[in-house]
């Protein structure tokens, strides 16, 4: 196991050199719709301040230069300084911005998790019965509606109407870990509630070609309990393609956040990264880019280890 994770971590090495390029690239676009110089220096900039602005961000070296000492930078934590204000880094930007975006997304994939297996397991186990139709139902109207809009309904009921939890804001765990609670439950529900949907298909179909292939058949003519049958034989194989689906689930979701960050007001990576583009911070942009793709590979990294975990096989074909 351990080779087969050294394996996947040094497949990450050209993946993440591939986000830094186009972290980079696409700050590099953006200047050549207008000069970042300019904008830094507001309206009526003079040619020496635009000048001035160059030589101190090194806008008027060739571009390979400029990436190989922004790569260079970034290996040792060194994101640069935002744009609109030079005494604040890049770094403690996002550190202070990822929290909110981490806690929602991992909540939410919980929520999801559980619910969506839970709810998949049942169906599958009976499928074409009154429960099977009814999740389904319910897993539909859930595809069907948008996240926010939920996350709006929920808001409704659940923090004004009965006053459980916080309709907007965020808290961090380190003033209150009850008001932490709080404040992401209702952001969390607005992503995991497709996810719950999306688990719950998935595994549906899954659990119900287990509990049809020959190796359970096999071990029920054996006398395998049912409850080992399922949790022992069936749910391992039909986890192997929900994974896949909750990896994909866990990417979208981060990219989701920022509409429940501007439904619920709260001050995560998504309203950093939307403000980093409407303000031309290219420095916040590279950065939050570049952290962000992280994060999504961090998320592949745990879907193939979860895979060597259920399937031996895939380890001893690495």
């Amino acid at each position: 196991m351990a080779r087969y994770i050294g394996i996947r971590l040094l497949a990450m090495i050209p993946l993440l050199f591939a986000i830094a390029v186009i972290s980079f690239a696409i700050a590099v676009a953006m200047e050549a719709r207008g000069s970042i110089a300019g904008s830094v220096c507001g309206e009526g900039a003079t040619m020496e301040c635009i000048d001035q602005v160059e030589r101190q961000l090194g806008l008027d070296d060739p571009v390979p230069v400029r990436f190989v000492r922004w790569l260079g930078s970034a290996l040792t934590g060194d994101l640069g300084t935002s744009l609109k204000n030079e005494s604040v880094s890049v770094s403690s930007l996002i550190a202070d911005r990822i929290g909110p975006t981490l806690s929602i997304v991992t909540y939410s994939l919980v929520i999801g998790v559980v619910a969506g297996m839970a709810m998949g397991i049942v169906s599958g186990v009976r499928p074409g019965g009154n429960a099977d139709r009814a999740l389904s139902i319910a897993s539909a109207a859930l595809i069907a509606a948008p996240g926010f809009v939920l996350a709006m309904l929920l808001s409704w009921w659940l923090a004004v109407k009965w006053g459980w939890l916080s309709p907007a804001g965020y808290t961090r765990p380190s003033e209150s870990v009850w008001g932490w609670i709080r404040s992401i439950t209702l952001p969390a529900l607005g992503l995991a509630l497709p996810t719950v949907a999306l688990v719950q298909r998935q595994l549906r179909s899954s659990m119900s070609n287990a509990l049809q292939s020959r190796y359970v058949l096999a071990a029920r003519a054996r006398g395998v309990g049912r409850t080992s049958l399922i949790g022992e034989h069936a749910l391992p194989n039909a986890m192997i393609p929900t994974v896949t689906a909750i990896g994909f689930r866990a990417a979208a979701a981060l990219g989701l956040t920022f509409t429940v960050e501007v439904v619920f007001n709260i001050n995560g990576m998504g309203t950093l990264l939307t403000n980093a583009i409407q303000t031309r911070n290219v420095t916040v942009l590279q950065g939050s880019m570049l952290v962000v793709g992280i994060v999504v590979l961090f998320v592949n990294l745990l879907v193939d280890i979860s895979y060597g975990l259920l399937n031996p096989k895939v380890r001893l074909t690495k």
